[in-house]
């Protein structure tokens, strides 16, 4: 069912892309953050490592939430989120090769 009068996509489709924006915020931020960390520099490494894990966490609920929708794995579940930035990589891959599975009609 359409939510919006001038948009066809399904909430589930509106769901998925702000996923992809979130995974791919997630792999950027986890970038940023291996920078700092690398050149040793202990405030970026603070105000960037509180901003990846905010990211973080929001990927995390958004990942946890969508799974029984697009019916993925727990197991892919468990294993995106051990797996962090590279996991986020996964879904946003995922999600543009696969989409989401079309309404089911009652």
């Amino acid at each position: 069912m359409v939510d919006f009068a001038d948009d066809t996509s399904t909430e589930l489709e509106r769901k998925a892309r702000a996923l992809q924006w979130v995974a791919v915020a997630e792999t950027l931020s986890y970038a940023v953050l291996l920078v700092f960390w690398i050149a040793a520099m202990p405030a970026g490494i603070a105000v960037t490592g509180s901003v990846h894990g905010m990211i973080f966490l929001a990927f995390a609920a958004m990942v946890i939430m969508i799974t029984p929708a697009v019916h993925w794995s727990w197991w892919f579940t468990a294993l995106v989120l051990v797996t962090g930035p590279v996991g986020a990589v996964i879904v946003f891959e995922r999600l543009r090769r696969d989409g989401v599975p079309e309404p089911e009609l009652r």
